[in-house]
């Protein structure tokens, strides 16, 4: 049987489906952008993937399942059944959790997509859920929007806060969003090769980690703004080689044990 769960858990070595809330947004020609609700009772939690699809049927009705990179383990693939959480998004889906706290370690393999914080509308403060764990770029063109990503590093977490994978990642974007007090960097690279084109970091804090607030390389254009970088381990922003274009605007950075803004890029 096809298994093709809109968001599953797995417990006790078996996945089941939960429930979740789709609401359809706007329909173009060809495409269904959707809002995939999280909802606070939904178990959201342990190794969780991000894709457009996790099993696929081959012209003979066989199952084939995706086989995903998952970085920082000892052979780097797993299949869908490896995760405990497994969520369906499309380009253009707009992934949005519930306020709330979420021990967790995410990998987004779906391009094109928001992950976002739902809001209260008769407010400004933003709202942000809180991820224990690290939440990991794996695809082009993603938004992570009023996230925080938190914590002392936990059993196979990276320690990183957001990491950004260079080798498949070309535009990211990351605003509204803390990533503070992680064991490592706020917001790292990873990739032995690839080159983006721009990543844009707007409005966050990257505070209290135990490395550096923020590293980049191989990235034309890197823009920061209006950011808070304070009380890292080492660096505040760690800027090396092949950056082109650094736009750094409105930001406070400062109190950084290695210094604020270093590296070879500077």
């Amino acid at each position: 049987m096809r298994r093709d769960p809109r968001i599953g858990t797995r417990t006790c070595g078996i996945r089941i489906a939960v429930a979740v809330v789709l609401c359809l947004a706007s329909m173009v020609v060809g495409a269904v952008a959707r809002e995939i609700l999280i909802p606070e009772e939904t178990t959201m939690q342990g190794d969780v993937a991000i894709a457009e699809w996790f099993y696929r049927t081959d012209v003979e009705g066989n199952t084939i399942a995706r086989e995903l990179q998952v970085w920082f383990r000892e052979d780097g693939l797993r299949e869908p059944d490896y995760f405990d959480t497994l969520i369906l998004a499309s380009p253009g889906d707009v992934i949005v959790l519930s306020p709330g706290s979420y021990t967790a370690d995410l990998w987004i393999y779906s391009p094109g997509i928001t992950i976002t914080t739902a809001q209260d509308p008769d407010s400004d403060e933003i709202v942000r859920a809180s991820i224990w764990g690290t939440v990991e770029i794996d695809a082009d063109r993603v938004v992570l929007d009023g996230i925080e990503v938190t914590g002392p590093r936990k059993h196979l977490s990276s320690g990183h806060g957001i990491v950004v994978n260079r080798e498949v990642a070309r535009l990211v974007t990351i605003r509204n969003c803390r990533s503070v007090d992680n064991d490592w960097t706020g917001i790292h690279m990873i990739g032995a090769r690839g080159q983006m084109a721009e990543m844009r970091v707007e409005n966050c804090e990257l505070s209290g980690n135990g490395m550096d607030g923020l590293d980049a390389q191989n990235i034309d254009s890197v823009i920061i703004t209006g950011c808070t970088v304070t009380g890292n381990g080492v660096a505040g922003l760690r800027i090396n080689r092949y950056i082109n274009n650094l736009v750094l605007e409105n930001n406070i950075v400062t109190g950084n044990r290695a210094g604020d803004i270093t590296g070879s890029g500077i």
